[in-house]
């Protein structure tokens, strides 16, 4: 003890590495003491005694002694006046390291697994513990986590193959200079390292360079090697990523030059933020398991290769949803239908994930079922929504506990369109979905008005149909509300900026979507996006012969001849044979069976298409005629000869179709 005159402090009891006298904060400390006459506590920390002689302290590294200096005036015993501040030091690291790592572990719970990403959530954990814990850390993955898979339950044994997925480093300068295995890169723990010790118990292990194990792991690997010799690796915590009972790879704390080794405490430590991380790391690999089975799904369930059909020119973009909001159960369709029409169909179903994706799936199918059979667009969504209907009765009754499975009612839109290039009409019906944008030949864009019809599943509303008969070039927009709707716009304000990415210069159907979607689209949509360009076509005078016929007998011969002569004129004489056969079916089965008017149609296009259209909703049907009949016998031969046929309905009756092919050449 000493003591001094005022204004210099009185030691008492200091340890040999309590902070020096010259501390600037100490110094002003021991000033207020002196002037204000009172009592204080002082707290500060200390750099820990190097591990070597001369070994200085990594960047950042936290690696003190924690102190608590009590000051208080000294006072003249005679006169009362402070003539002297003494100081007591008590070395107080095993409870500021406690704080320490309870801090640690606070800021774990918000700092890791901020994101449904297993490479963001490990690399979290190793920004985190460098360099409040270590001064390197490695976190590798079994590869089947990052797939998405169900690695194996329990510990993992032996030699095991590891994948890099994040490290970082104390270290000054840019990258992590002491990493011996790069990001994404694959190494081999062999059975005695401690990593490999770690999964195969299954608790962490603590190592260094006294561990003759450590020292055959690090002698196995030149680069390795060669960054321990450089860094001074001494100290090594490895720690197993289990979450659930599955094993998903192993942490790697280590220690360098400068630093103390590991102690019991941070292996507890470390054990607890690898636990965190973990399961963050297996939340974010069952997200990428339910997501990579729902795009797949989804992609499976959407058409690779649009069908080939003259009508109209296509192009389409297809864009899932961010990683955020799950994968939802947007599509599209284009469906040749007969006459050489095309049915243009955007859908969306209300949700992400599987549920929505198998969802979609089932009413893309019911929606070619239905274009099959050649239903008008409002007829076709009345089916549509009783199906939806259908579906969601039947969830009603599915246990609550089974996979996949969305209790509540089904929600979903559909536009269904039926462009026909011979009278260039199309016909619109909606079922609460996006309204198409059409952009005609003299540049004039505009969102097409359709009478609005309610959402798939309702029940009981009808739909009704719009027509718009379109000049040949003009291109029609069909899109999802992914594309056209997000948090600063409505929908509205959505399509007028589609009118306005359309109204410029078109070159290939191509560029046009990329261009749409880099003018409405942020770079990680939240919804999917579903966009259909069509450019129609029309079909010609030169391309279509049509007669109407009267109710008799007689006049097949000459729907015959006009055919043959036709066909002469399109150079299609080696058809004549075939297709005069199926006109005098076609035509004599509506003159016995149907009623007035009676009309014959050739259409030259892709292949040769003859239509008997009458007045007579009843359809014909295949059937095998027996060996007495006189009848029965004429459709199965036009089904022989021609590559296709089928009937459709229209409001003024029904129309019987026959396609083949064109003669080569």
């Amino acid at each position: 003890m000493r003591q001094a005159e005022r204004g210099v402090a009185l030691d008492v009891g200091c340890e040999p590495h309590a902070p020096a006298p010259a501390d600037e904060g100490f110094l002003r400390c021991v000033r207020r003491v002196a002037e204000e006459r009172a009592p204080m506590r002082y707290e500060c920390l200390a750099p820990e005694p190097a591990c070597a002689p001369g070994a200085a302290v990594p960047r950042g590294s936290t690696h003190h002694r924690a102190w608590v200096i009590e000051l208080w005036p000294v006072r003249d015993p005679a006169t009362g006046e402070v003539v002297g501040v003494g100081t007591a030091a008590f070395d107080s690291s095993d409870q500021h390291a406690a704080r320490q790592r309870l801090a640690l572990l606070q800021e774990a719970g918000t700092c890791i697994g901020t994101t449904l990403n297993v490479t963001r959530t490990a690399q979290e954990l190793a920004d985190l513990a460098v360099p409040r814990l270590a001064d390197f850390v490695s976190v590798d993955l079994l590869d089947s986590v990052l797939r998405g898979d169900e690695p194996v339950p329990g510990p993992v044994d032996a030699a095991v193959v590891l994948r890099r997925v994040a490290h970082q480093s104390a270290a000054e300068g840019e990258g992590v200079p002491e990493a011996a295995i790069d990001l994404g890169g694959m190494d081999t723990y062999p059975p005695f390292s401690p990593p490999a010790r770690c999964l195969a118990d299954g608790k962490p292990v603590l190592s260094g360079a006294g561990d003759p194990d450590f020292a055959a792991w690090i002698a196995g690997h030149e680069t390795r090697t060669a960054r321990v010799a450089e860094y001074g690796f001494h100290s090594v915590m490895a720690t197993p990523l289990r979450a659930r009972g599955i094993t998903l790879g192993v942490a790697v704390f280590t220690r360098s030059s400068g630093s103390p080794p590991f102690e019991p405490d941070d292996l507890i430590l470390a054990e607890e933020l690898a636990g965190r991380a973990a399961v963050g790391v297996d939340n974010a690999r069952r997200y990428t398991r339910e997501r990579t089975n729902a795009l797949t799904l989804q992609r499976s369930l959407l058409p690779r290769d649009l069908p080939k059909q003259a009508a109209v020119e296509v192009a389409y973009r297809y864009l899932p949803a961010g990683t955020g909001a799950g994968v939802g159960g947007d599509w599209f369709d284009v469906v040749p239908l007969s006459g050489t029409r095309v049915a243009l169909v955007v859908g969306d179903v209300v949700g992400h994930g599987i549920h929505a994706s198998a969802t979609m799936g089932r009413l893309r199918v019911a929606v070619r079922t239905l274009a099959d059979v050649d239903l008008p667009p409002d007829e076709l969504l009345t089916h549509l929504d009783d199906l939806v209907t259908h579906l969601s009765t039947d969830e009603e009754d599915l246990a609550p506990d089974e996979p996949y499975v969305v209790s509540g009612e089904i929600g979903a839109t559909c536009l269904y369109a039926v462009y026909d290039p011979v009278s260039r009409v199309c016909t619109f019906a909606s079922a609460g979905h996006v309204p198409p944008v059409v952009l005609l030949p003299d540049g004039t864009a505009r969102v097409v008005e359709l009478t609005p019809g309610p959402l798939l599943g309702v029940g009981g509303l009808p739909f009704e149909c719009t027509e718009l008969e379109l000049p040949e070039g003009s291109l029609l927009a069909f899109c999802t509300d992914g594309l056209v709707e997000a948090r600063d716009r409505d929908v509205g304000l959505g399509l007028n900026r589609l009118c306005e990415c359309l109204a410029g210069p078109v070159a290939s159907l191509e560029t046009t979507c990329d261009t749409i979607l880099k003018a409405l689209l942020p770079k990680s949509p939240s919804d999917d996006v579903a966009l259909l360009l069509a450019r129609t076509r029309a079909l010609h005078a030169d391309q279509v012969a049509a007669w109407s016929l009267p109710s008799d007998p007689s006049i097949v011969a000459d729907a015959r001849a006009q055919t043959t002569r036709q066909l002469t004129a399109w150079g299609l004489e080696e058809a004549a044979f075939v297709t005069e056969l199926v006109v005098s079916e076609l035509v004599t089965n509506a003159i016995r069976y149907g009623a007035v008017p009676i009309g014959l149609r050739l259409i030259r296009d892709r292949t040769l298409i003859c239509e008997v259209s009458d007045a007579s909703n009843t359809a014909p049907h295949l059937r095998r005629a027996r060996t007495y009949d006189e009848g029965g016998r004429g459709l199965h031969m036009v089904a022989q000869l021609t590559q296709g046929w089928g009937t459709r309905q229209s409001p003024m009756g029904k129309t019987i179709w026959a396609e083949q092919s064109l003669p080569d050449g």
